[in-house]
């Protein structure tokens, strides 16, 4: 949804625009929704083994790599050169791809950074920091961003574009720009949020508190549900209510906490699965307080986009993580919620004790709802994407 704003707005511009994804992928289709005329989209096949296995996941993208390099191979067929090849994050490594092929067409590379490769697999515990896979990796992500001919390398928060600059030559500074909402999102109206609250089962006298989205290795949930486990009523006697909706690998937890329950049945938790997104801003609404984690080992390595959303609708946000990561940061800075250091349990029932008042709440959400409509703008941002990628052309003359 993101590439489409910005081809969309690049396309507007002028700018002759082709994209290569995965044939059938969501890229693919979004960017079909969202065509005003100057797109052209380049479907690569691939195989689809990589949910089962790691193997197969690697399959996966040898697949697509050898697709998309023959698509940039044939990019000047029928057809003008490339001024600018931009890649994205996934899969990894398509820096090298991008490099490369521009060297061949005498354009140049850009690249968005949604992912941090090999950060993400130090993180997830795939590979031992400074050991030997990490430093070869680590120099296929800097030769990747690296050269002459490279115009721009963006990151998505401040704790991201420090770590990419380690990766960068000569000390340059990586710049970032958040992802955004969407630009049509209003605050929907409450009296629609009572029918959909009522139609869960939720009443409005209770505290309810979402997780929504992905449920993936980088997040915590042992702290959200200890709390959940241990009472069901804040200090004051308003009853709480712990949503989950999404999936991932880490929505097993949720699924495990669910089954054994029943020795501690004051626990209202409730798990479900991702809701179709022409139903999201309601969705969002209909909690009170939103729930983020992100294990510290992993800040920097990606940058969540859960805070935009719940930013739009006017929602207060418990983030779990540390202060100097970017969702840290954005928390603190614009006072919409509350940040709580992982494995700090009294912190979480403190602040939810807080949350249970509604004043307090109506006061964070209306902080997050102006903090949000200035930084996570779908009409600011994406225009600040494609400036970057249009940026004045590097000097071509070199031979890197």
């Amino acid at each position: 949804m993101m590439l489409a704003r910005v081809v969309d707005e690049l396309s507007s511009r002028g700018h002759e625009v082709t994209v290569i994804c995965a044939k059938g992928g969501y890229a693919g289709r979004k960017i079909d929704d969202a065509k005003s005329g100057g797109e052209r989209i380049i479907r690569v096949g691939a195989t689809s083994f990589g949910r089962g296995s790691f193997l197969g996941k690697l399959v996966d993208y040898l697949g697509f790599y050898l697709g998309v390099a023959w698509a940039l191979a044939s990019l000047s067929v029928g057809g003008s050169k490339p001024d600018r090849i931009v890649a994205l994050t996934t899969p990894p490594y398509l820096s090298i791809l991008a490099r490369f092929f521009s060297k061949l067409h005498g354009a140049d590379h850009a690249h968005w950074v949604m992912d941090l490769y090999p950060d993400v697999m130090v993180a997830h515990g795939m590979l031992k920091p400074g050991g030997l896979p990490d430093r070869v990796l680590g120099s296929l992500t800097r030769w990747g961003f690296g050269g002459e001919r490279c115009a721009c390398v963006l990151s998505l928060g401040p704790d991201m574009a420090d770590r990419v600059g380690c990766y960068l030559e000569g000390g340059q500074k990586c710049p970032w720009i958040p992802l955004w909402s969407s630009s049509t999102i209003d605050v929907p109206d409450p009296e629609r949020v009572s029918e959909l609250r009522a139609t869960r089962g939720w009443n409005d006298d209770e505290l309810v508190l979402m997780y929504s989205g992905n449920m993936g290795l980088g997040h915590l949930f042992d702290e959200i549900l200890s709390v959940a486990r241990d009472c069901q009523a804040t200090t004051d006697g308003m009853a709480r209510r712990f949503v989950f909706f999404g999936g991932g690998k880490r929505r097993a937890e949720v699924e495990r906490f669910l089954e054994t329950r029943a020795e501690r049945p004051s626990a209202a938790v409730e798990l479900h699965d991702y809701v179709d997104t022409d139903q999201l801003e309601l969705h969002l609404a209909s909690a009170d307080v939103h729930l983020v984690s992100l294990r510290p080992e992993w800040d920097g390595t990606m940058v969540p986009s859960k805070l935009q959303g719940v930013f739009a609708v006017g929602r207060p946000v418990i983030f779990i993580g540390s202060e100097t990561s970017s969702i840290g940061q954005w928390v603190i800075e614009s006072g919409a919620g509350w940040v709580v250091k992982p494995g700090d349990l009294e912190g979480l029932q403190q602040v939810i004790s807080e949350a249970s008042h509604k004043e307090e709440r109506d006061r964070r959400g209306g902080l997050a709802r102006s903090y949000g409509i200035d930084y996570f703008s779908g009409n600011k941002n994406p225009q600040g994407v494609a400036d970057e990628f249009i940026s004045d052309p590097c000097d071509r003359s070199q031979s890197s």
